[in-house]
């Protein structure tokens, strides 16, 4: 298919094809980005670092970079081809994640993680606008929720192979196995993903296709509407506490519960990936059909995963047998997760066709200045913790994250249902 193909050749089997292709875009963004928890233990004993310090490669030495590049990728990928961008954004951080391998010592490794977080900047934007694309509002949550189960599946490989390569060849091996492929799979992609139309969704017979809003009217515009503030601050908070836990669960559990890596892992992989994958599946077809009576059932529904997650963190981190701990973490992702098609729907319904990759990438570049901070603060409280807690320092510093920023990203989205609906007629 062309880079800029006719509506009319815009089939469904292209639209499967796109989100096949997308999926495992996500799939190995997600995966590489998050296999980095699960060798926390081996890299700090190998290179001697702090909670503090790695808090800093698992967090802000991705998270601030990403963010920042977000915004200039996405006026790429809204300017000329989206597959390009996302071929070329993949390439780049699959041999990023590989050069991780490489460091020997923290200056090294953080430096790695800055440039896997600059080519990730340009995968989750134009994967989202090309899927708006594709996809009526009626399908499009659905449709993203797929693009959102490469996060669940990426945590489920990251984890299992992830902690078991690592436990029998090393933490240096196991980045090798999870880089290499994905330069081979951004070839794929270059090849075989569809191009639509800019605004192909929202196209009448004979229009031509819609030309994307400039960079300042496009933030000035977004920035403009409540429903994407409020969305967005919701989804940083909310991705504050989900990447603490992603960076400082496998550690929570070798450190308080004495438990070997790969059992870790594991484990982990119900409790983070597939609680993730029933969350999102949840999430996205309730929020649906829910909204057939009215669109703000979608952020009503975040607030309401976000609030019933809040207490299973008491007894996660809590409790001293680690089964249990396990089954309430499993519920606590479960629930908390069905945010996350929903999330991506606002932010697609209140931009609009002329700036979605640039709204996704603002939308991202808030969420990660906020989450970036989640894995450092985490480091941070642990280590403040350790004379008074011990052992037990990283699992109150989990919890004391968990707790708050639940509630506190519930306000933010209970608070979209306020504008939504005049914020959606403006786009």
């Amino acid at each position: 298919m062309s880079l800029s193909a006719p509506a009319a050749a815009i089939t469904d089997d292209h639209r499967r094809r796109a989100l096949v292709l997308l999926f495992l875009v996500s799939l190995f963004n997600y995966g590489d980005r998050n296999m980095i928890g699960v060798l926390v233990p081996a890299i700090k004993a190998d290179l001697g670092l702090s909670d503090t310090e790695i808090g800093f490669i698992t967090g802000l030495a991705f998270s601030l970079f990403y963010a920042l590049m977000g915004i200039p990728i996405a006026r790429l990928a809204d300017t000329i081809s989206r597959r390009g961008v996302i071929s070329i954004a993949l390439a780049v951080w699959s041999a990023m994640t590989c050069a991780c391998g490489l460091a020997q010592n923290f200056v090294q490794l953080a430096l790695a993680r800055v440039l896997v977080g600059v080519g990730e900047a340009g995968a989750t934007p134009p994967s989202h606008a090309i899927i708006a694309d594709l996809f009526p509002k009626a399908r499009r949550a659905f449709a993203l929720s797929v693009y959102a189960f490469g996060s669940p599946m990426g945590v489920i490989i990251a984890y299992l192979a992830g902690a078991w390569l690592t436990q029998e060849y090393g933490w240096r091996v196991t980045l090798f196995v999870f880089g290499l492929p994905g330069i081979i799979v951004a070839l794929v992609i270059y090849k075989f993903l569809p191009e639509p139309p800019r605004g192909l969704s929202e196209l009448r017979d004979g229009e031509p296709p819609i030309t994307p809003a400039r960079l300042g009217e496009a933030m000035r515009t977004l920035l403009s509407r409540p429903a994407f503030r409020q969305n967005a601050f919701a989804s940083g908070l909310f991705a504050f506490l989900w990447f603490g836990l992603l960076s400082w669960v496998p550690s929570f559990f070798t450190r308080t519960h004495n438990m070997p890596i790969a059992e870790v892992g594991a484990w982990l992989s119900l409790a983070l990936g597939v609680s993730q994958l029933i969350g999102v599946w949840l999430g996205g077809v309730l929020g649906d059909k829910l909204a057939v009576r009215d669109v703000r059932w979608y952020p009503w529904l975040c607030s309401i995963s976000m609030i019933g997650s809040a207490p299973l963190y008491l007894i996660v981190f809590l409790t001293s047998d680690p089964m249990i701990a396990l089954f309430a973490l499993f519920g606590a992702v479960t629930i908390s997760i069905m945010q996350s098609g929903p999330q991506h729907w606002i932010t697609q319904a209140v931009a609009g066709p002329r700036m979605r990759a640039t709204a996704t990438a603002t939308y991202l570049l808030i969420v990660n200045l906020i989450s970036g901070f989640g894995a450092q603060v985490v480091g941070i409280l642990s280590d403040a913790f350790q004379p008074t807690y011990g052992v037990d320092s990283l699992g109150r510093a989990l919890l004391l994250v968990g707790v708050v920023l639940s509630v506190w990203s519930a306000l933010h989205f209970w608070l979209i249902g306020r504008t939504l609906t005049a914020d959606i007629a403006k786009s």
